[in-house]
């Protein structure tokens, strides 16, 4: 017996230092050194800067360091322990891909107590680490990766807890709580993750469970909200945002009750028949248009073997499914185009989910025909070979330099650190970005076709330049350009880069102040 369980451990030992060289590889040959242009990743920066200058939770952009809600702090507060040792990008990536990497040997020793194959929970976790979607989140400083983490720990907590034991006893049912309530704290989106937990004990009937968890759920809460109200700056943007028609055009205005519930069905439709399969499987190709019947087709039979899947994991099926629902009808409340964006951290309990209900509809089909006695999961490996294109492709888009328009964008960037005042502000249309390399105090514009309402905010906002850039965003050549363009005395020409054309323009704040009197 003591023979075996040493054969069995030494098994386990080098499953998980497969899993590790898996990660290496993958994450070193699409590691991404470059700041990502999205701009979010920019401000969970600036954020974690402050919290480590002793700033706390601001916007330390302008001299008014304001407190900042734009967030929820959970990310930012993990980077800042980083942020205090180096100013560095590069390390922040790399914790990103260990939460990876923490995440999948949580979930590989899930799946072994849930009474599968050392070798399915490894081919599962392995193609976990070779999915495109969330390699390409695991390598840019934002929340998706320690999101998942805190989301794979919570499940990982509630299957160590003793059944025997009175949950009042047990340190994994109080570090559960704790654990959805920081990932919810990484992510406003885990709240379905709070709503999966609350399901899983209703479902499995624990009544003071459920009750302990939603009141220790509450709690944890009290402090995020408590510092708002004290600092007058809201609870959520994503409330105010469910009712915008478009929240990069706020002049369409809010949609009525019955335009919300069918943006709800139409995101919820396209996450099912668009964005899972453009995620999971790794050689589709997807038009995020309206849904084919082929499309409906394939959602039905794909998500035929995730319920499978789901089903092998016991009690903790009910996790898995509420968990699925939970976060798509969170997303769907969304008014923002999504795709598949908002799905990353979800994907790893659908991707095993979907090796699983493979490995079971295999297993079983094989016994009634008679083919053979059982289905090796190391035939499932073969996805891995569908995984290498798109992998090669990031690949590629990671080691190529930043666009032209954005080099223009940082070069005067650069340029206004080495020649103006830190104090300085400048407004442009992704300020974060621009105060990554620029240093000085920035600021933002109007989003508004009122011309005078527009300049009316640069003069309140006491900014002393514009950017003119063309990143591609349709809100400069709808508000920005427009109000310059009618206010040409206003912006005299300091700078232009060319290819394509780039402009740092001086605002003549008094004669705007003048003309607007």
């Amino acid at each position: 017996m003591k023979e075996n369980q040493v054969t069995k451990d030494s098994r386990i030992f080098y499953y998980i230092v497969g899993l590790i060289v898996v990660f290496l590889i993958a994450f070193t040959y699409i590691f991404d050194k470059k700041l990502d242009l999205n701009g979010d990743n920019a401000e969970y920066y600036v954020l974690a800067t402050s919290i480590a200058g002793g700033h706390g939770y601001s916007d330390i952009t302008n001299e008014m360091h304001h407190s900042s809600n734009i967030f929820p702090p959970g990310y930012p507060l993990l980077m800042s322990a980083i942020r205090i040792v180096t100013d560095s990008i590069i390390p922040q990536k790399v914790l990103n891909g260990l939460f990876l990497l923490s995440s999948t040997l949580l979930f590989f020793l899930f799946i072994r107590k849930n009474k599968l194959p050392d070798s399915m929970a490894f081919v599962a976790c392995a193609i976990i680490l070779l999915n495109y979607q969330v390699l390409h989140f695991a390598t840019m400083m934002m929340s998706e990766m320690s999101f998942l983490f805190f989301s794979v720990l919570s499940l990982w907590l509630l299957s160590k807890m003793d059944e025997e034991k009175p949950f009042w006893k047990d340190p994994y049912f109080y570090s559960a709580i704790v654990t959805v309530a920081y990932a919810y704290h990484i992510r406003t989106q885990g709240i379905a993750l709070a709503a999966a937990v609350t399901g899983y004990f209703l479902f499995t009937k624990r009544w003071k469970q459920l009750l302990a968890f939603a009141g220790g759920f509450a709690v944890c809460l009290l402090p995020w909200i408590l510092r708002n109200k004290i600092a007058d700056v809201g609870q959520s943007r994503y409330i105010s945002m469910i009712a915008m028609s478009n929240p990069w055009r706020p002049e369409e205005g809010a949609l009525g009750f019955g335009e919300i519930l069918g943006r709800f069905f139409e995101t919820f439709g396209m996450l099912v028949t668009k964005a899972v399969p453009n995620s999971i499987l790794p050689y589709a190709s997807v038009d995020y248009n309206a849904a084919t019947t082929g499309e409906w087709a394939l959602a039905v039979v794909l998500f035929a073997f995730i319920g499978i899947g789901m089903w092998r994991f016991g009690k903790f099926k009910y996790l898995f499914l509420f968990y699925t629902i939970a976060t798509f009808g969170v997303i769907s409340l969304f008014s923002t185009p999504s795709e598949n964006r908002y799905i990353t951290p979800l994907l790893p309990f659908l991707e095993v989910s979907l090796l699983v209900g493979l490995y079971t509809g295999l297993s079983a089909g094989i016994r009634k025909m008679n083919l053979a006695k059982q289905f090796s999961p190391w035939i499932l490996l073969v996805a891995v070979f569908f995984s290498y294109p798109k992998l090669e492709r990031l690949h590629a888009q990671n080691n190529t330099p930043y666009p032209p328009n954005y080099q223009n964008y940082f070069t005067i960037a650069e340029e206004a650190h080495k020649q103006l005042p830190a104090n300085t502000v400048i407004c442009s249309r992704k300020p974060m970005l621009f105060y990554m390399f620029g240093q000085t105090a920035v600021s933002s514009y109007a989003w508004t076709e009122d011309d005078k309402a527009l300049i009316k905010g640069l003069i309140d906002s006491k900014t002393d330049y514009v950017v003119l850039e063309q990143l591609g965003y349709s809100s400069t050549a709808r508000y920005l350009y427009p109000a310059i363009q009618n206010n040409l005395e206003l912006f005299p020409v300091v700078m232009h880069l060319p290819n394509p054309d780039t402009y740092l323009l001086k605002f003549e704040r008094e004669k705007a102040i003048e003309k607007f009197r």
